[in-house]
Formats: C-alpha cells, structure tokens, sequence
C-alpha cells in the first residue's frame, strides 16, 4: 500500500512537472511572439515616420517636385536599410540563418535596386551634359563678340531630360506575388515571417523611392506608375501615404522639377532679353546652374553610397551561402 501510494505520488508529480513545463513552453513561445512582434513594430513605426514627414513636405511644396525633395526622398533607403539590419540584430536572426525564399526574395531585390541606382546615375549624367552645355553657352556670351554671341545661342537651350524605359527582364525574378500564399506562410518561423514582412515593406519602400526619383529626373510619370505596378501596387504597405501624395500630383501635371523650371524659364528669358538686362539675366542663370550642380552632386553621392552598400551586403550574404552551402533553387544566377 505504501510502494502504491509513493509509485501514485510519482505519477502525479510527473504529470504535474508536464503540465508546469508545458505551461513554461506556451508561456516562453507566446513571450517570445510578443517580443518579435514588438521588434516589427518598431521597425514599421520608425520607417512610417519618416514617409509621414515625407509627405508632408510633398504636400508643402507648389511645384510637383524639387531636387531638395529627392534627396530628402532617398535619404530614405540607407534609413529603411539601418532600421531593417537593427531588426535582424534585435531578433537574433542573422542572414546566415535565414530560410531559402528569404535570401532568393533578397538577393532578387537588391539585384533589382542597383539596376535601378545605374538608371538614376544615368539620369543624373544626362542632367549634368545639359547643365554644362549651357554653362558653356553663358561663358561664350560674356565674350561679346558676334561669332561667340551666335555660338552661345545654340547652347542656350531649355533642359531636355531623358526619357527612361526599363529592360525587358527587368524584375522578372522577383516574389512580391506570392505574398498572398497564405498555406506557405505557415510553415515559415516565427522569425522567418518578420524577415519576410520587413522584406516586403522594403521592396514596396525600394520601389516607390527609385520610381519617384527618376520620375522627376526623367520629366515623366512613367517609371514611377511601371514601378508601382511591378511591385502589385503600394495598398496595405507603409508608403501608401507617400504614394497617394505623389498620384495626386502625376495626376495633376508634369512631374517636371522645380529647378530645372527655373533654370529654363531664366534661359527663355536671356535668349529675348534686351542687351540693358541681359548681363543681370546671365548672372541669375549663372547662379541657378550652380545651386543645380550642388544639388545634383549631392543625390550622385547619395545614390554611389547606396550601391556601394547594397553591393557589400549582397557580397557578404553570399558568401554566407558559399560558407554553408545551402542548396538554392534559383541562387546559381544571381551568384554575381
């Protein structure tokens, strides 16, 4: 009776420790749940703040858009991308353990993005020949003399910026449509779907900011409203806000920017100017080329910066695949 009475003792003690460690388990998961839905949270607020103000200064401005407001509209990519590695930092969750869509997701996105810092470079180049054309055309005319006189008027021409048009391929690898599969998602971590969220939100982020940028370096709506459409449209994400300013404005008129605007109104104002006003008009022209160049060597900065960043961090990644060698599906192509 007693042998009975210590083996039930036993029983009831081991039910009891199951049923305490269980509870433990659920507990620990549920904290840690908590604690990975904290860290995205954090991730959303600071990148939402940041496109809040965005907007805000969209909406403040008369033109469409200004080459000031680009570089601000950049500065949130390298923000978005210091906010993404701290969320990886703050869930312990390094590139190396990350599931194989997540780094096919990444890989194809950043391979997306430096296609489109060359598009923008490209931009910027074609921004600076002009630019310097007429700086040419003001140097002749302070000559006075009638062969340079006929001469500068040939340079002095309205800004005419390049028309952009994406590669056929362009984009072609890239995940954002299966998103929706929602059998999927429950076998992904707890980790892994914060990855992948942030992921998302990136590549809305990425697509948005290129689309905006060119879109006001090339004097067209067009790139932005391909982008947009390559990324299955910004609803749900945290640019939606910026997005739905920007519409607004494409909608409205020409996103032409504001200081290629002044610079060519100046420039039709000299080409008629009488030879009384002509010297003042020569040096307002003189002035807005070079606040234009400072401004364009900033955003060059900027986006060199960026490409130089992503590289490295594709680089790194890779190398981690290379390391541990896991098999990929569709990795072998993008190992470049």
């Amino acid at each position: 009776m007693v042998l009975l009475l210590h083996k039930s003792s036993k029983l009831y003690s081991k039910l009891d420790n199951h049923i305490h460690n269980h509870h433990d388990h659920h507990h620990h998961h549920h904290h840690q749940s908590m604690e990975l839905s904290s860290s995205l949270q954090v991730f959303q607020l600071q990148v939402s703040k940041f496109i809040g103000q965005l907007a805000l200064d969209l909406e403040s401005e008369y033109e469409v858009l200004s080459l000031s407001w680009i570089q601000k509209c950049f500065d949130l990519l390298p923000f978005t991308d210091k906010a993404f590695a701290k969320l990886v930092l703050d869930i312990d969750y390094p590139m190396r353990s990350w599931e194989v869509d997540s780094i096919e997701r990444y890989l194809n996105y950043t391979l997306c993005l430096l296609e489109l810092f060359n598009s923008i470079s490209y931009s910027l180049s074609h921004l600076g020949q002009t630019r310097l054309s007429l700086s040419h055309g003001l140097s002749l005319l302070e000559n006075e003399n009638s062969s340079s006189l006929a001469s500068a008027t040939r340079h002095l021409k309205p800004i005419q910026l390049a028309c952009f048009s994406f590669s056929t391929n362009f984009g072609k690898d890239l995940h954002i449509q299966g998103d929706n599969n929602n059998n999927k998602a429950r076998f992904l971590s707890s980790k892994e779907m914060v990855i992948n969220e942030a992921l998302k939100e990136m590549e809305h982020i990425g697509f948005c900011v290129c689309g905006v940028v060119l879109s006001g370096l090339c004097n067209n709506g067009k790139p932005y409203l391909e982008l947009r459409k390559m990324a299955g449209g910004f609803d749900g994400s945290l640019v939606l806000m910026l997005d739905t300013k920007i519409n607004e404005q494409l909608l409205k008129k020409v996103p032409i920017l504001k200081e290629v605007k002044e610079i060519n109104d100046v420039v039709a104002d000299l080409v008629v100017a009488s030879d009384e006003v002509k010297n003042d008009v020569a040096k307002e022209l003189k002035t807005k080329l070079q606040v234009f160049e400072k401004l364009s060597d900033v955003v060059k900065m900027k986006v060199d910066d960026m490409f130089a960043k992503v590289m490295s961090q594709r680089t790194e990644l890779i190398d981690c695949i290379r390391v541990i060698k896991q098999p990929l599906k569709s990795v072998a192509s993008l190992l470049v």
